[in-house]
Protein backbone atom coordinates (compact mmCIF):
# COMPACT_ATOMS: atom_id res chain seq x y z
CA UNK A 1 0.00 0.00 0.00
CA UNK A 2 3.07 2.30 1.10
CA UNK A 3 4.50 1.57 -2.20
CA UNK A 4 1.45 2.95 -4.64
CA UNK A 5 0.09 5.37 -2.17
CA UNK A 6 3.28 6.93 0.25
CA UNK A 7 2.84 9.58 2.78
CA UNK A 8 -0.18 11.99 1.85
CA UNK A 9 -1.36 15.57 3.71
CA UNK A 10 1.35 14.92 6.34
CA UNK A 11 3.89 16.90 4.56
CA UNK A 12 3.80 19.65 7.33
CA UNK A 13 3.60 17.49 9.84
CA UNK A 14 6.79 16.06 8.53
CA UNK A 15 8.36 19.09 8.52
CA UNK A 16 7.46 20.90 12.02
CA UNK A 17 8.65 17.18 13.37
CA UNK A 18 12.00 17.59 11.65
CA UNK A 19 12.64 21.22 13.07
CA UNK A 20 12.41 19.87 16.92
CA UNK A 21 14.65 16.87 15.90
CA UNK A 22 16.83 19.12 14.42
CA UNK A 23 17.01 21.19 17.96
CA UNK A 24 17.69 18.82 20.07
CA UNK A 25 14.27 18.27 21.91
CA UNK A 26 12.55 15.30 23.23
CA UNK A 27 9.08 14.87 21.13
CA UNK A 28 5.82 13.06 21.61
CA UNK A 29 3.43 12.21 18.86
CA UNK A 30 0.08 11.72 19.89
CA UNK A 31 -2.81 10.40 18.19
CA UNK A 32 -5.22 7.62 18.53
CA UNK A 33 -4.17 4.15 17.22
CA UNK A 34 -3.83 4.06 13.25
CA UNK A 35 -3.76 8.00 12.61
CA UNK A 36 0.18 7.25 11.31
CA UNK A 37 2.15 8.45 13.99
CA UNK A 38 5.03 5.65 13.07
CA UNK A 39 4.70 6.62 9.25
CA UNK A 40 5.53 10.06 10.50
CA UNK A 41 7.90 9.29 12.70
CA UNK A 42 9.74 7.31 9.94
CA UNK A 43 9.26 9.99 7.38
CA UNK A 44 11.10 12.30 9.87
CA UNK A 45 13.98 10.56 10.41
CA UNK A 46 14.51 9.85 7.20
CA UNK A 47 14.39 13.99 5.98
CA UNK A 48 16.31 14.33 9.80
CA UNK A 49 19.32 12.05 8.73
CA UNK A 50 21.97 14.16 8.06
CA UNK A 51 21.96 15.73 11.42
CA UNK A 52 21.52 12.22 13.37
CA UNK A 53 25.12 10.42 13.92
CA UNK A 54 23.60 7.87 16.11
CA UNK A 55 20.00 6.59 15.42
CA UNK A 56 18.08 3.52 17.56
CA UNK A 57 15.03 2.21 17.07
CA UNK A 58 12.44 0.56 19.19
CA UNK A 59 9.60 -1.28 17.85
CA UNK A 60 8.77 -3.47 20.43
CA UNK A 61 5.28 -1.62 22.57
CA UNK A 62 6.04 -2.75 26.37
CA UNK A 63 9.06 -0.88 28.34
CA UNK A 64 10.95 -3.90 28.98
CA UNK A 65 11.37 -4.85 25.57
CA UNK A 66 12.10 -1.82 24.47
CA UNK A 67 14.82 -1.88 26.71
CA UNK A 68 15.84 -5.44 25.75
CA UNK A 69 16.26 -4.40 21.95
CA UNK A 70 17.91 -1.13 23.00
CA UNK A 71 20.73 -3.40 24.66
CA UNK A 72 20.67 -4.97 21.02
CA UNK A 73 21.09 -2.29 19.12
CA UNK A 74 23.93 -0.72 21.18
CA UNK A 75 25.91 -4.11 22.07
CA UNK A 76 26.05 -4.19 17.24
CA UNK A 77 27.11 -0.62 17.54
CA UNK A 78 29.60 -0.99 19.94
CA UNK A 79 28.24 1.50 22.28
CA UNK A 80 27.83 -1.37 24.74
CA UNK A 81 30.03 -3.84 26.48
CA UNK A 82 29.48 -7.52 27.52
CA UNK A 83 30.95 -7.14 30.64
CA UNK A 84 28.26 -3.99 31.29
CA UNK A 85 25.74 -5.79 30.60
CA UNK A 86 27.29 -8.65 33.01
CA UNK A 87 27.11 -11.76 30.12
CA UNK A 88 29.65 -14.41 30.46
CA UNK A 89 33.51 -13.94 31.17
CA UNK A 90 34.59 -15.57 27.97
CA UNK A 91 32.75 -12.70 25.65
CA UNK A 92 33.96 -9.91 27.49
CA UNK A 93 37.33 -9.54 25.63
CA UNK A 94 34.50 -9.96 22.63
CA UNK A 95 33.78 -7.18 20.53
CA UNK A 96 29.92 -6.03 21.07
CA UNK A 97 29.49 -6.65 16.99
CA UNK A 98 30.72 -10.04 17.09
CA UNK A 99 28.49 -11.31 19.50
CA UNK A 100 25.67 -13.15 17.95
CA UNK A 101 22.63 -11.75 20.04
CA UNK A 102 20.83 -15.29 19.67
CA UNK A 103 23.15 -16.70 22.67
CA UNK A 104 22.72 -13.73 24.85
CA UNK A 105 19.50 -12.60 24.54
CA UNK A 106 17.92 -15.05 26.92
CA UNK A 107 20.29 -13.68 29.53
CA UNK A 108 19.41 -10.48 28.60
CA UNK A 109 15.77 -10.79 28.61
CA UNK A 110 16.43 -11.67 32.33
CA UNK A 111 17.83 -8.64 33.85
CA UNK A 112 15.53 -6.51 35.62
CA UNK A 113 14.87 -3.08 34.13
CA UNK A 114 16.94 -1.23 36.51
CA UNK A 115 19.89 -3.39 36.10
CA UNK A 116 18.95 -2.86 32.33
CA UNK A 117 18.75 1.10 32.63
CA UNK A 118 22.39 0.54 34.98
CA UNK A 119 24.25 -0.50 32.34
CA UNK A 120 22.56 1.29 29.34
CA UNK A 121 22.91 5.05 30.87
CA UNK A 122 26.74 4.74 31.17
CA UNK A 123 26.76 3.73 28.07
CA UNK A 124 24.64 6.66 26.31
CA UNK A 125 26.29 8.93 28.76
CA UNK A 126 30.00 8.47 27.03
CA UNK A 127 28.64 8.49 24.07
CA UNK A 128 30.64 11.02 20.99
CA UNK A 129 27.33 11.73 19.76
CA UNK A 130 24.34 12.16 20.98
CA UNK A 131 22.18 9.16 20.34
CA UNK A 132 18.59 9.54 18.94
CA UNK A 133 16.22 6.99 19.98
CA UNK A 134 12.85 6.48 18.41
CA UNK A 135 10.14 4.76 20.21
CA UNK A 136 6.72 3.63 17.84
CA UNK A 137 5.20 3.63 21.26
CA UNK A 138 5.48 5.11 24.57
CA UNK A 139 1.79 4.37 25.67
CA UNK A 140 1.61 1.65 28.37
CA UNK A 141 4.26 2.83 30.61
CA UNK A 142 3.89 2.72 34.54
CA UNK A 143 5.38 4.84 36.76
CA UNK A 144 8.25 3.18 37.47
CA UNK A 145 9.62 2.77 34.04
CA UNK A 146 8.65 6.06 33.65
CA UNK A 147 11.66 6.97 36.13
CA UNK A 148 14.02 5.00 33.89
CA UNK A 149 12.68 6.36 30.73
CA UNK A 150 13.37 9.91 32.41
CA UNK A 151 17.21 8.78 33.28
CA UNK A 152 17.41 8.04 29.57
CA UNK A 153 15.90 11.51 28.91
CA UNK A 154 19.56 12.61 30.22
CA UNK A 155 21.37 11.25 27.92
CA UNK A 156 19.68 10.86 24.77
CA UNK A 157 17.14 12.52 22.61
CA UNK A 158 14.03 11.01 22.49
CA UNK A 159 11.33 10.67 19.88
CA UNK A 160 8.17 8.80 20.65
CA UNK A 161 4.85 8.20 19.52
CA UNK A 162 1.38 7.57 22.23
CA UNK A 163 -2.23 7.01 21.64
CA UNK A 164 -2.90 8.26 25.05
CA UNK A 165 -1.46 10.17 27.63
CA UNK A 166 -1.46 8.73 30.46
CA UNK A 167 -2.10 11.11 33.74
CA UNK A 168 0.17 9.05 35.97
CA UNK A 169 3.32 9.77 33.87
CA UNK A 170 2.65 13.70 33.25
CA UNK A 171 6.27 14.38 34.41
CA UNK A 172 7.41 11.97 31.20
CA UNK A 173 5.36 14.31 29.04
CA UNK A 174 6.72 17.55 30.67
CA UNK A 175 9.70 17.29 29.05
CA UNK A 176 8.53 16.55 25.74
CA UNK A 177 7.37 18.59 22.82
CA UNK A 178 3.70 17.53 21.82
CA UNK A 179 2.87 17.31 18.12
CA UNK A 180 -0.77 16.04 17.38
CA UNK A 181 -1.60 13.66 14.53
CA UNK A 182 -4.37 14.58 13.20
CA UNK A 183 -7.22 12.70 10.82
CA UNK A 184 -6.22 13.66 7.30
CA UNK A 185 -8.72 15.75 5.59
CA UNK A 186 -11.51 14.67 3.22
CA UNK A 187 -10.12 16.07 0.27
CA UNK A 188 -6.91 14.21 0.87
CA UNK A 189 -8.60 10.75 1.56
CA UNK A 190 -10.40 11.58 -1.76
CA UNK A 191 -6.86 12.01 -3.78
CA UNK A 192 -5.59 8.92 -1.78
CA UNK A 193 -8.54 6.74 -2.82
CA UNK A 194 -8.27 7.85 -6.36
CA UNK A 195 -4.68 7.20 -6.83
CA UNK A 196 -5.02 3.55 -5.43
CA UNK A 197 -8.31 3.25 -7.86
CA UNK A 198 -6.20 4.11 -10.95
CA UNK A 199 -2.59 2.01 -9.82
CA UNK A 200 -4.84 -0.97 -8.96
CA UNK A 201 -6.96 -0.91 -11.80
CA UNK A 202 -10.34 -1.70 -9.56
CA UNK A 203 -13.41 -1.88 -11.52
CA UNK A 204 -15.85 0.46 -9.34
CA UNK A 205 -19.69 0.90 -10.53
CA UNK A 206 -19.88 3.93 -8.64
CA UNK A 207 -17.03 5.65 -8.34
CA UNK A 208 -18.10 8.57 -6.42
CA UNK A 209 -20.27 7.01 -4.09
CA UNK A 210 -17.05 4.30 -3.64
CA UNK A 211 -14.83 7.29 -2.73
CA UNK A 212 -17.71 9.06 -0.56
CA UNK A 213 -18.31 5.74 1.14
CA UNK A 214 -14.39 5.00 2.03
CA UNK A 215 -14.22 9.27 3.43
CA UNK A 216 -17.32 8.65 5.75
CA UNK A 217 -16.29 5.47 6.98
CA UNK A 218 -12.49 5.79 7.38
CA UNK A 219 -13.16 8.75 9.26
CA UNK A 220 -9.57 10.60 8.26
CA UNK A 221 -7.53 8.09 10.06
CA UNK A 222 -4.93 6.58 7.56
CA UNK A 223 -4.92 2.93 9.01
CA UNK A 224 -8.57 2.73 8.00
CA UNK A 225 -8.51 4.11 4.41
CA UNK A 226 -5.93 1.50 3.77
CA UNK A 227 -7.68 -1.79 5.66
CA UNK A 228 -10.98 -0.61 3.23
CA UNK A 229 -9.04 -0.20 0.14
CA UNK A 230 -7.15 -3.12 0.43
CA UNK A 231 -9.97 -5.41 1.55
CA UNK A 232 -12.11 -3.93 -1.62
CA UNK A 233 -9.23 -4.41 -3.95
CA UNK A 234 -9.83 -8.06 -3.35
CA UNK A 235 -13.23 -7.69 -5.08
CA UNK A 236 -13.09 -8.19 -9.28
CA UNK A 237 -16.00 -5.97 -9.63
CA UNK A 238 -17.32 -3.56 -6.59
CA UNK A 239 -21.07 -2.56 -7.24
CA UNK A 240 -23.37 -0.73 -5.20
CA UNK A 241 -24.65 -3.35 -2.87
CA UNK A 242 -20.70 -4.09 -2.05
CA UNK A 243 -19.76 -0.17 -1.47
CA UNK A 244 -22.70 -0.06 1.07
CA UNK A 245 -21.59 -3.05 2.82
CA UNK A 246 -18.38 -1.74 3.35
CA UNK A 247 -17.51 -1.18 7.18
CA UNK A 248 -15.28 0.23 9.48
CA UNK A 249 -14.86 1.22 12.98
CA UNK A 250 -12.87 4.46 12.75
CA UNK A 251 -15.72 5.82 11.13
CA UNK A 252 -18.41 4.91 13.29
CA UNK A 253 -19.52 7.60 16.38
CA UNK A 254 -21.09 5.85 19.34
CA UNK A 255 -22.34 8.01 22.22
CA UNK A 256 -21.99 6.60 25.48
CA UNK A 257 -25.13 6.46 27.49
CA UNK A 258 -23.92 4.90 30.76
CA UNK A 259 -23.44 7.83 32.80
CA UNK A 260 -27.05 8.56 32.10
CA UNK A 261 -28.31 4.88 32.39
CA UNK A 262 -26.61 5.12 35.57
CA UNK A 263 -27.91 8.86 37.54
CA UNK A 264 -31.13 7.48 36.25
CA UNK A 265 -31.12 4.01 38.02
CA UNK A 266 -29.86 6.14 40.95
CA UNK A 267 -32.64 8.81 40.39
CA UNK A 268 -35.57 5.85 40.60
CA UNK A 269 -34.20 3.97 43.55
CA UNK A 270 -34.39 6.91 45.70
CA UNK A 271 -37.75 7.76 45.25
CA UNK A 272 -38.66 4.74 46.43
CA UNK A 273 -36.65 5.56 49.49
CA UNK A 274 -37.71 8.71 50.04
CA UNK A 275 -41.31 7.44 49.66
CA UNK A 276 -40.53 4.85 52.38
CA UNK A 277 -39.26 7.63 54.69
CA UNK A 278 -41.68 10.53 54.07
CA UNK A 279 -44.39 7.97 54.40
CA UNK A 280 -45.67 8.94 50.71
CA UNK A 281 -47.72 6.17 48.83
CA UNK A 282 -47.24 7.99 45.36
CA UNK A 283 -44.01 8.55 45.40
CA UNK A 284 -43.26 4.84 46.49
CA UNK A 285 -45.25 3.33 44.19
CA UNK A 286 -43.79 5.48 41.67
CA UNK A 287 -40.52 4.51 42.51
CA UNK A 288 -41.63 1.09 41.96
CA UNK A 289 -43.17 1.21 39.02
CA UNK A 290 -39.96 3.40 37.88
CA UNK A 291 -37.44 0.19 39.37
CA UNK A 292 -39.24 -2.06 37.27
CA UNK A 293 -39.08 -0.15 33.80
CA UNK A 294 -35.57 0.47 34.49
CA UNK A 295 -34.40 -3.26 34.81
CA UNK A 296 -37.36 -4.42 31.81
CA UNK A 297 -34.91 -1.58 29.35
CA UNK A 298 -31.99 -2.52 31.25
CA UNK A 299 -32.09 -6.52 30.41
CA UNK A 300 -33.28 -5.90 26.60
CA UNK A 301 -30.45 -2.82 25.94
CA UNK A 302 -27.45 -5.63 27.40
CA UNK A 303 -29.42 -8.31 25.40
CA UNK A 304 -29.29 -6.19 22.06
CA UNK A 305 -25.51 -4.76 22.97
CA UNK A 306 -24.51 -8.63 23.61
CA UNK A 307 -25.81 -9.74 19.78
Amino acid sequence: MDEIIGLMGRDQLVADLVAEIRKGKHVILSGPVGIGKSAVLKAALEKAADKIALLIKLHDHQAKGQFVDMARQMLALGLLSAKELDLPAKLHDTPGPAIDWREVKSQVNRMSMRDLTQALIPALARSESKPVIAVDDLTSLTPTQMAFWLAIFDCAQVIGCASEKKARIRKLWWKMKEIEVKPLPAEVVRVIVKKYIEAKGVLIESPDLYISHVIKQAGGVPQAVYDMLDESGKERIIDKRKVREMRHEAGVSYLDFTPMVMILGAVIVSMRYVGMGTGDKTLYIMGGLGTALFLTFRFFVFKGVGR
